[in-house]
């Protein structure tokens, strides 16, 4: 049981090890270097990233680079170390989940002075340990500990994803399909994407040996029209790379590097924007003092 949180904090005491622990500056004039520990990052359709501090914060970076901090409220009956792990931003509402919470909190960030409690009318879901949100166009997309993937609308009964289903919405809200690899004729397939259906999606490309693909992440349907996803390959436990690819129609269209996460204690430290580019986050250091830059990866054509 809790696979996912097991795996997640596994991920994260491995990083000093498994990956490089370097720290990088706001080299370029389009990075932005934000001070503090942060758990998660979230985009919004007018380009404003959201940052979850690990002190039951949000850190806002306005589309003009500017930065305000928003406290969220406490929540009642937690526990000492109870905190969030993921966020998702719709609009004007933050929405949160964390490990010990069956449901989602959310807040009006013209007024976040209280949560809404959002939660599913059937008794399943109050056993449910959140690790992640996304939107969903009937209320909000969650993952469990157990990797399951759930449509949870306030009030209304839990849905269950297909299985092997993929956190972020494909377009008109269908589910996209990750089956874990399968051994064809003595070769390992692994990196394959399907739609809800069933139907072939896209194959992640095959690394030259010894290198091999890990795992696959699908970020989203973009604007403009194409599905985004993040690819890690490696050879062993220090080499790791990760490559965004954005796939119309099955075919790769753009592509890019995304440095692994060096430093980083975040859930998710890439999340795709609605322009089609990838946010996301390295360990950065200012005048000795430690947090993350932000960067962004435009996937042009």
């Amino acid at each position: 049981m809790y696979k996912l949180a097991i795996l997640f904090f596994s991920i994260v005491m491995m990083v000093p090890a498994a990956f490089a622990a370097e720290t990088t500056a706001a080299a370029n004039e389009n990075d932005i270097f934000i001070p503090g520990r942060f758990m998660s990052l979230a985009t919004a359709a007018d380009g404003s990233i959201y940052l979850l501090t690990d002190a039951n914060q949000v850190v806002c970076v306005n589309p003009d680079r500017s930065q305000k901090t928003i406290t969220l409220p406490m929540v009642m009956e937690s526990k000492a170390g109870d905190r969030f792990c993921d966020l998702a931003v719709s609009g004007n509402t933050l929405a949160f989940c964390g490990f010990p919470f069956p449901v989602v909190f959310s807040v009006d960030l013209g007024n976040p002075v209280d949560y809404k409690i959002i939660r599913a009318s059937d008794q399943e879901a109050a056993s449910l340990h959140l690790m992640n949100i996304s939107i969903d166009q009937a209320g909000w997309r969650v993952r469990d500990a157990d990797g399951l993937v759930f449509q949870l609308a306030d009030g209304k009964p839990l849905l269950r994803l297909p299985e092997f289903a993929t956190l972020e919405a494909d377009e008109g809200n269908k589910a996209v399909l990750m089956p874990p690899p399968r051994n064809e004729n003595g070769v390992m397939i692994t990196g394959r994407v399907q739609k809800e259906d069933g139907r072939p999606l896209w194959v992640a490309p095959v690394p030259e040996a010894p290198r091999q693909v890990m795992s696959v992440d699908f970020l989203g349907f973009d604007n403009n029209g194409r599905h985004v996803f993040v690819v890690m390959t490696a050879s062993g436990e220090l080499d790791s790379e990760f490559t965004a690819y954005a796939v119309r129609r099955g075919k790769v269209v753009a592509s890019g590097q995304i440095p692994g996460p060096a430093g980083l204690e975040m859930q998710r430290f890439y999340r795709l924007a609605p322009d089609g580019s990838i946010v996301y986050a390295q360990a950065g250091e200012n005048n000795n003092e430690k947090g993350i830059v932000i960067k962004r990866l435009q996937l042009n054509e």
